[in-house]
């Protein structure tokens, strides 16, 4: 019996400590009936989903595994389950893997793409890996929301593609704000972050940990081995917002932003490679708060300045709140190697809030290479608090501060590109940013007995259309929603574009995926008989996601009979890349010629991020010549970029507290070479609302019986302006280019011939 009892016991013994795996459950379903799998999968249990497109799915799953047998659910073909439409994903529950889906051509109806969480239940030791979301985006880009929340504690994202990000939000968040998800140890690794363009506000962060509530408690999040590459969505590529992170072994390639130590305390960014090739923006790491430790990182090429230096440690505001700037103390930068970068600053931001320079900061055997410089770094303010150690320079010349040796210096190499890519985001997808695809460009020749409208809709992406001289009737506005150019077939008889709709419409509309050339058309706004007005001559469409880009040349912009209706004007909610306007002609209009001021929340939100206006002429105009607006005092972007040059302003704006240009916010402005000829007498020729930090330059113009130029900060103004009764060519046939031999003319004042 003894030998007997001894067998049973020996068999009980051996089937328990059978692993549970071996009685886990593989399914494989179809996406819509994963849900019905996990409320009976057990440990270990594998659910394999089908391939195919699945549209509007709101997945909500909830599995419980355990750390020797977590519940999988995995892509039978990764990359070939497509999430497309209205769909989510919400997750929550112990130790689940979800492996291999993809969202694309879709959006979320509410809330993230994906939630750590279903309901109140959170995520915990649950992990996203090889899963991509490209492009996932709503109708327009001022709607909000972010591709992934992450809360819970212990979950991990890796091998990931979160790219083609465009509308407003943070692209990945780390929630703090429930108990259950402080010192949560999340992974963020191996991950590809893809192009994310310039959004024109806050709140398009790449990833952000935190909130300023939190500032103070500990996240210990680690964020390593991602690539992120051209995420400029704003100047904060990862914000860190709370304490004890570690931020270590990642790529920032080409974006024109930073490392954020916003809020919070102790936290560490180590053996990074930032490389900016020098591209504008491109930037490094920023310091705000206590503790922290930066070190053994490579920037290179990084071309940023200010909030966007290779490295800015901030001047702090006294006795901040949690929110605004917290003094920089106890933080140590060692070992660090900068080459060829255009600014390390100590003091950014100082003004007269943030007034207290950092302090109890140590700067140690760093290695600064960059023979165009002068000196290492700039001191916006006191550098007594910093401790300036073992540092190895190599510049324009020598350098004998203490803490600074003249020496060469060992630079590591950069990686190949192949390296770079190695082993980050999902396995199956193209990890770098798209390229545009070659155009064949096509001519298409149109009179004004053709239907403009077909023409231009057929046209292929690239296409030119050669307008003939003529006159062009159209009854619903010209939609663009491709790369194009529109050209006058004779410059020397520029067509007419005139509007014969029954609702007022524009008359050109960009829509998404426009970029547009326009050259030698005529934009007559005259109202025909028992028609309607056009409302625009050029404007964008009311619902876009898109950045576009526009070029107008050697057009004209004729009787545009109401108050509210523009020749050039942007809509709320969209956003240019860039906006070229030269040569052309607007004369006769009762509303703004040329509007970039939609936006009018004060939160530093804007329409385009690069404006040129040359050697335009401006005649008899009710409204502003030029509006362009971003108000408040965000410092999160650096646009708009503003250049006007050799401009002609006769007879404009001259209503009580009008403004021939009215420049509120542009972070970059030069008006430059330009005449005001009897223009904003009742209030200013230019006015401006600029802030401290603006550089803004107006140089070289004529105010002839015009308004004054209002600024709010000394040095707008810089070299002479000039009181000159100008003298034209041919003003009679709206030719406002200076008479030959005029002192205009000497002084390249006014039009160029």
């Amino acid at each position: 019996m003894k030998v007997q009892n001894m067998h049973t016991i020996l068999i009980a013994i051996l089937f328990f400590s059978i692993p549970a795996i071996s009685f886990a459950e593989r399914y494989e379903v179809t996406l819509p009936e994963v849900a019905a799998c996990l409320k009976t999968a057990q440990p270990g249990d594998r659910i394999y989903i089908k391939d195919g497109q699945y549209k509007n799915m709101q997945l909500k799953w909830t599995a419980n595994g355990t750390a020797e047998a977590p519940v999988t659910i995995k892509a039978l073909n990764p990359g070939k389950v497509k999430i497309e439409g209205a769909s989510f994903l919400r997750i929550a529950g112990e130790w689940m893997c979800i492996d291999g889906l993809f969202f694309t051509n879709g959006h979320t109806p509410k809330g993230a793409v994906i939630e750590f969480r279903n309901g109140t239940a959170l995520a915990n030791h649950c992990r996203l890996t090889d899963c991509v979301i490209d492009g996932f985006n709503p109708l327009r880009r001022d709607q909000a929301y972010s591709y992934i929340l992450l809360y819970g504690q212990h979950n991990r994202i890796d091998h990931c593609s979160l790219t083609g990000k465009l509308n407003l939000g943070v692209t990945l968040i780390v929630i703090l704000n429930d108990k259950r998800c402080l010192e949560n140890h999340h992974r963020i690794d191996h991950n590809y972050f893809g192009e994310r363009p310039v959004y024109g506000s806050n709140g398009a962060e790449t990833i952000r940990v935190g909130t300023s509530q939190q500032a103070y408690s500990s996240s210990n999040t680690v964020i390593e081995n991602n690539l992120f590459e051209r995420c400029s969505g704003e100047v904060e590529v990862i914000s860190i917002k709370s304490s004890d992170n570690v931020v270590r072994n990642n790529v920032l390639l080409e974006c024109e932003g930073v490392v954020a130590l916003r809020h919070g305390d102790r936290n560490t960014v180590n053996n990074n490679l930032f490389i900016g090739h020098g591209r504008r923006n491109t930037g490094g790491i920023r310091v705000v708060n206590a503790g922290h430790r930066i070190y053994d990182n490579l920037l290179v090429g990084l071309a940023g300045t200010r909030f966007f230096s290779a490295l800015g440690v901030m001047n702090g505001v006294p006795n901040s709140l949690p929110n605004r700037y917290c003094h920089v103390l106890d933080v140590k930068i060692y070992r660090n190697t900068f080459v060829d970068c255009a600014n390390i600053e100590f003091g950014t931001g100082k003004d007269l809030e943030r007034t207290l320079p950092p302090a109890h900061v140590s700067f140690t055997d760093n290695v600064i290479v960059n023979k165009q410089a002068d000196k290492p770094y700039l001191a916006v303010d006191d550098v007594s608090g910093i401790r300036f150690e073992g540092n190895k320079v190599q510049l324009a010349g020598a350098y004998p501060a203490p803490g600074f040796t003249t020496e060469k210096s060992a630079i590591p190499p950069l990686p190949s590109e192949a390296v770079l890519r190695k082993d980050k985001g999902a396995s199956w997808f193209a990890n770098q940013v798209k390229k545009e695809p070659d155009r064949i460009r096509k001519e298409y020749r149109v009179s004004p007995d053709a239907d403009l409208a077909e023409i231009i809709c057929a046209a292929e992406p690239g296409g030119i259309i050669l307008v003939a001289k003529g006159t062009y009737l159209i009854q619903h506005s010209l939609q663009i929603d491709k790369p194009l150019t529109i050209r006058a077939a004779d410059a020397t008889h520029k067509p007419v574009i005139r509007f014969n709709g029954i609702k007022p419409d524009n008359m050109v509309t960009l829509a998404d995926g426009s970029e547009l050339v326009i050259e030698n058309i005529v934009f007559d706004g005259m109202l025909e008989p028992g028609k309607a007005l056009a409302k625009a001559g050029i404007s964008t469409a009311r619902d876009m996601i898109q950045p576009y880009a526009l070029t107008v040349d050697g057009c004209k912009f004729l009787n545009f009979g109401e108050g509210g209706f523009f020749a050039i004007k942007a809509t709320k909610g969209t956003f240019a890349e860039s906006i070229t306007i030269r040569n052309s002609l607007f004369r006769n209009l009762s509303g703004d010629a040329i509007s970039y001021a939609a936006e009018k929340d004060d939160i530093g939100r804007y329409n385009a991020e690069d404006i040129r206006i040359e050697n335009c002429s401006f005649y008899r105009l009710l409204g502003l010549s030029i509006h362009i607006y971003r108000g408040g005092s965000d410092e999160s972007t650096a646009g708009p970029y503003v250049t006007i040059t050799h401009c002609n302003f006769v007879d404009c704006c001259n209503k009580e507290r009008g403004s021939v240009m009215r420049l509120i916010g542009p972070q970059i402005l030069t008006v430059a070479n330009c005449n005001f000829d009897g223009s904003g007498r009742g209030g200013a020729s230019i006015r401006l609302d600029e802030a401290t930090w603006e550089k803004i330059c107006i140089t070289r113009c004529n105010c002839w019986n015009s308004g004054k130029i209002i600024t709010t900060t000394p040095g707008a103004i810089q070299g002479k302006m000039y009181n000159i009764q100008p003298v034209y060519t041919a003003a009679e046939a709206y030719d406002y280019t200076p008479a030959a031999g005029s002192e205009l003319e000497r002084l390249s004042i006014g039009l160029k011939r």
